[in-house]
């Protein structure tokens, strides 16, 4: 009679050398923005730039949009060094967003909501880890939540208002915590099915290191606005 743990073993082990590589893609992207937004922030006039240049901004939003739509839909026809590349300029671009956040917000707003996002992303990460409920009935529910949050963004970037910004920030922190355990039980499973070949394995670890690197990086955004002191 062959014993069930001589495929348990290999499956969990396979899965942690995939959420290891996951990982690994998504502090390299969160070095990237950091890394780039503290230069940035110490050498140019971020603020000013794009007050004078709004063209400029709304380019960089659509090329950062256009970035997530190939990596997420195209990621099958790439290679693994196409989707590297793609990753990186997308986090290097989001330094540049960052950058002007830096300008925006108080430094303590900004460590503070790093701090938030970091505890509400690893808690929900865990519980999407470990839960036994199946959240693969989240998805349609979040994604719908994340389009209208989009169109309300884009809408707030022309009517403003601190109301409409709060309610912004707090339906950030909903969706964008759903999401980070949602997309970490996926994960998970995507990884126990990993191995084999490695470019499909690395495409498969650059997109879930994007997926939640996404959620991190929205999770600090949403405390912004909730929380942030702005210096002017």
């Amino acid at each position: 009679m062959t014993s069930p743990f001589a495929y348990a073993a290999p499956t969990a082990a396979v899965e942690r050398t995939y959420l290891r590589q996951v990982f690994a893609w998504m502090i390299l992207g969160l070095a990237l923005t950091t890394g780039v937004a503290i230069y940035l922030d110490a050498t140019a006039n971020v603020l000013d730039y794009f007050e004078a240049h709004s063209g400029v901004f709304w380019i960089l939003f659509i090329a950062q949009l256009g970035m997530v739509f190939a990596l997420s839909w195209a990621i099958n026809r790439i290679s693994a060094r196409t989707a590297a590349l793609l990753f990186c300029l997308y986090a290097g671009l989001t330094g540049v967003v960052f950058a002007l956040l830096f300008q925006v917000y108080t430094t303590g707003s900004v460590v503070g909501a790093f701090a938030g996002a970091t505890g509400v992303f690893a808690g929900m990460a865990a519980y999407g880890y470990t839960t036994d409920r199946d959240l693969s009935g989240w998805g349609a529910m979040l994604f719908g939540a994340l389009i209208g949050l989009i169109v309300a963004s884009v809408v707030f970037a022309f009517v403003g208002g601190s109301a409409f910004n709060l309610i912004l920030g707090w339906a950030g922190v909903i969706i964008f915590a759903g999401l980070t355990a949602y997309d970490m039980q996926s994960l998970k499973r995507i990884g126990a099915q990993a191995g084999g070949d490695a470019d499909a394995t690395q495409k498969l670890a650059i997109f879930g290191a994007l997926r939640l690197y996404l959620d991190f990086i929205n999770l600090v955004i949403s405390l912004l606005r909730i929380f942030g002191g702005a210096r002017r």
